[in-house]
């Protein structure tokens, strides 16, 4: 799942605590939990959908972030009501701010994220675990071009490790979104940025999870005091898949395109919320045509 918009909005509303902790030297700290959920309308017999809780916690002192996230496994049968229930997806990220000053700033990531499966027979029985390691290496930066323009985004590249056979993932992956902002009132602002993920192996005797993605993302965030709304969407440009390669080598290609609206509010006591709802339809060469639903919650406090 993807929590991007989310936590941009979440770290934002803790951003003037941040710049406290960079001119001051003193420790500053973020805590809040997320819960996500998606669903594709239809899904025959079983109604497979996924939901996601985590826990988040930062630490900032600083031009440095510590970052520790703990995610819950796995998917959801809406049938039965049954889904992974082990809080085995830990993320720990490491950030430096480089450069930051008003003219541009530059900051790098680096991090791991374990994704751990407890897999299951059709009759429920265990049928075994995989554990695949996720190492990330991410620069970001925000360019003024002047007051009413910025250039800002981020760039990632993934290395993943063990048990790729289990879990489906290539071994390797980018993704990156980047645009321009432009300013338009102290009211509303508008962004477009390119996305794209593109997951691959170096080693070329493989195929297994490749994938790759690439939209046009534009969000329009309206502020009004404490509140902050934000309609976006996502336009597909080109996407495929072949994460069935073990019985199908040839890739799958797809058209999704999405519209959400994301609602915040900052409780100027260091409390601040985030809901999200998004409707996505989707379209497949192999088989029929879906209607994808995700729904969003978030709540953080700064300290």
């Amino acid at each position: 799942m993807k929590k991007l918009l989310q936590c941009t909005v979440l770290i934002a509303c803790a951003g003037p605590l941040y710049v406290h902790a960079a001119e001051n030297d003193t420790w500053h700290y973020n805590i809040g939990a997320m819960y996500e959920i998606e669903n594709v309308e239809g899904q025959a017999d079983d109604k497979d959908g996924l939901y996601e809780p985590s826990v988040y916690f930062n630490a900032s002192y600083g031009a440095w972030t510590i970052s520790m996230t703990m995610y819950q496994e796995g998917s959801a049968d809406y049938s039965n009501f049954t889904r992974g229930t082990y809080f085995n997806r830990p993320e720990l990220d490491i950030r430096y701010q480089i450069i930051d000053n008003d003219a541009w700033s530059l900051g790098f990531t680096g991090g791991m994220r374990n994704y751990g499966y407890h897999f299951k027979n059709d009759d429920g029985s265990n049928n075994g675990t995989a554990n695949t390691q996720r190492y990330k290496f991410q620069p970001d930066w925000n360019v003024n071009i002047n007051n009413d323009w910025s250039f800002s985004g981020w760039l990632a590249y993934f290395r993943f490790d063990n048990d790729l056979d289990q879990t489906g993932y290539s071994d390797s992956r980018v993704e990156t979104e980047t645009g321009f902002s432009w300013k338009i009132n102290e009211t509303v602002s508008v962004r477009a940025n390119y996305y794209l993920e593109r997951g691959f192996n170096t080693d070329s005797d493989k195929n297994n999870g490749e994938f790759s993605t690439q939209e046009i993302r534009a969000y329009v965030p309206i502020s009004l005091g404490n509140t902050t709304l934000t309609p976006y969407t996502r336009l597909g440009l080109d996407r495929w898949t072949n994460w069935d390669w073990s019985d199908d080598i040839d890739r799958e290609d797809h058209d999704y395109n999405r519209l959400g609206l994301l609602y915040a509010y900052d409780f100027q006591n260091g409390l601040s919320m985030t809901l999200e709802y998004a409707y996505e339809w989707e379209n497949h060469d192999e088989g029929g045509n879906d209607k994808f639903h995700y729904a969003g919650i978030g709540v953080n406090y700064g300290f």
